[in-house]
């Protein structure tokens, strides 16, 4: 099961009505701070974790879902940092898609089953932070 941070760490409404935080977060993500990776899936679990259970029902098969689509955020966190962005849009989107190939037969499979946990994937990533790779852009 994946570990939960303290819930005094970050709550969710504290990023809801400043979009700007998230994508901040999201941006320190692309840099490989596996500390604001963590914040950013404390923010986003919850919602994540409904939208995906509403749509497969099964709590272990949810939990790895879940787990996917936080593994492919922090694989793809680059690709999403412009102005703008809805990062908790662009997330939970990849929940609702990952949830949907659930019902196709062909994707229906749990990772598990070969051998690979996304969940176990994410607790290592969430509990074992690296330091931020420094920007080749940013100066001193």
């Amino acid at each position: 099961m994946i570990a939960r941070a303290p819930a005094t760490v970050v709550f969710l409404t504290e990023y809801r009505g400043q979009p700007s935080r998230l994508l901040m977060l999201l941006r320190r993500v692309a840099a490989a701070d596996q500390a604001a990776f963590g914040r950013l899936y404390i923010a986003l679990e919850p919602d994540v974790t409904t939208i995906v259970h509403e749509r497969i029902g099964d709590d272990d098969r949810a939990a790895e879902v879940a787990a996917a689509t936080f593994l492919e955020a922090w694989q793809t966190a680059d690709l999403h940092t412009a102005p703008g962005t809805d990062v908790a849009g662009w997330i939970t989107g990849i929940a609702a898609r990952r949830a949907g190939e659930q019902d196709d037969p062909r994707t229906r499979s749990h990772p598990s089953d070969q051998g690979y946990s996304p969940a176990l994937t994410l607790d290592a990533l969430l509990d074992h932070p690296k330091p931020a790779r420094r920007s080749p852009f940013r100066r001193g």
